[in-house]
């Protein structure tokens, strides 16, 4: 049948929507549509602009696909269909950079908007109990969808954030998909593509180091976060609102703020005036990495425990705050002037570990527990990438540069 009704995107093919219309009529996925998927790293990269919206039909595109290629029965590729369209319905603004101050996760907010959809999910001959057991990881059908290596999402998303950063080198996703199996553990690839899925878990590993984790997007994430943070703390404002904005929503609810601190911080983002790095702690032999000729910073080395340390208490973003604030008094700066540009400790970051069959035997073994040399060289990727940094406006960079020991010094004893 042809398709009755399709949306073009870039980099593929016009995908068939006419099944998921009342879905993507409802307020809820409209709103994906001013939603970035990178958030502000659009700062850094011009051409990521590309919203929730683009990648969730994206997403659709490789869902319709692998369900022809591996010939799923008809309520089985509904299922796996639909839950791509809702899979990121639970996404607030700036996707997941705000999340951490607010209260609850996409994963719930998720879960609250199915049940609102209802009647559109419905609409659209489907069940949204069914659905809200995907999301949950009840239905193994998920897997062809969130799967961490083969996943749809995985797979678009990568493509899509290289495409609009203006990365090359992407991996052939067809022939993954092709080649992709369904097992009881969740999903395989076909042995005699084992390179393929090693290109793939590189490309990731690449996309992490020079896109995700840019350093200069790090801190206008913070810079984002602690304007938000600021203004909730300072006023009768319900964090859950905030929940339901779009970007240009909380850009302009940040243009309003009464904290001076996020008056002064949204308006230095959004000028894009973002504060810069003057102290790097990086994991051991990885200090070279740092790019520091004619720049006012200083790089030390911390060790692997430290560095997973500050890590874990970074997870708790009033107590980084709080210790934001003591830093700056130390230096005699103000509020605001000295942020944490973190990332999580770089373990969480590696791909997770893929299972390979084979289409001749019911032999299956692990990528990463076998192939020892693959593992380091992703393990690897990310101790280069890894750092703990402090960030400041340009002009005090060089004043704070030289107090970077006694910094430390505060940021070892804050930890413990």
């Amino acid at each position: 049948m042809f398709p009755r009704k399709s949306i073009c995107i870039p980099a593929t093919p016009p995908v068939d929507v006419a099944d998921f219309l009342p879905i993507i009529e409802h307020p809820h996925f409209q709103k994906l549509r001013e939603r970035k998927q990178l958030g502000v790293n659009y700062l850094v990269f011009p051409g990521a602009v590309h919203t929730r919206f683009e990648h969730t039909i994206g997403v659709l595109a490789l869902a319709q696909r692998l369900c022809r290629i591996h010939r799923l029965p008809d309520d089985d590729a509904k299922l796996i269909q639909a839950y791509a369209m809702v899979h990121d319905i639970g996404h607030g603004p700036f996707s997941h950079q705000v999340e951490p101050i607010l209260i609850g996760d996409h994963h719930s907010k998720g879960l609250e908007r199915i049940l609102d959809m209802k009647d559109a999910i419905e609409a659209c001959g489907c069940d949204s109990e069914h659905l809200i057991q995907m999301l949950q990881g009840d239905n193994p059908l998920a897997k062809w969808i969130s799967d961490r290596n083969l996943g749809a999402d995985k797979l678009d998303y990568l493509m899509r954030d290289a495409l609009h950063i203006g990365f090359h080198g992407t991996p052939d996703i067809e022939k993954i998909q092709f080649y992709t199996r369904q097992v009881p553990q969740g999903l395989a690839i076909e042995q005699k593509f084992i390179e393929d899925a090693k290109q793939l878990q590189k490309f990731y590993s690449y996309l992490h180091q020079h896109g995700y984790l840019n350093k200069t997007a790090l801190a206008a994430q913070r810079m984002l976060q602690r304007a938000v943070q600021q203004e909730l703390m300072q006023s009768s404002q319900d964090p859950a609102q905030l929940w339901d904005m779009t970007d240009q929503e909380l850009h302009a609810w940040l243009y309003d703020v009464k904290a001076k601190v996020s008056k002064k911080l949204a308006r230095k983002l959004f000028e894009r005036d973002l504060h810069k790095t003057f102290l790097a702690l990086k994991p051991p032999q990885y200090e070279y990495v740092e790019r520091v000729v004619d720049k006012p910073i200083v790089v030390n080395q911390w060790s692997k425990a430290e560095l997973r340390r500050f890590s874990e208490f970074a997870n708790d973003t009033q107590k980084l705050l709080e210790l934001e604030d003591k830093l700056v008094q130390q230096c005699n700066a103000e509020p605001g002037d000295i942020l944490f540009a973190a990332m999580p400790y770089f373990k969480k970051l590696l791909p997770e570990d893929l299972i390979i069959c084979s289409d001749h035997s019911e032999r299956q073994f692990s990528l990463l527990q076998n192939d020892t040399d693959h593992l380091k060289s992703l393990e690897s990727d990310y101790l280069r990438t890894f750092a703990v940094r402090l960030v400041a406006p340009t002009k005090l960079r060089e004043k704070l540069a030289k107090q970077a020991d006694s910094l430390q010094d505060s940021i070892k004893t804050a930890i413990g």
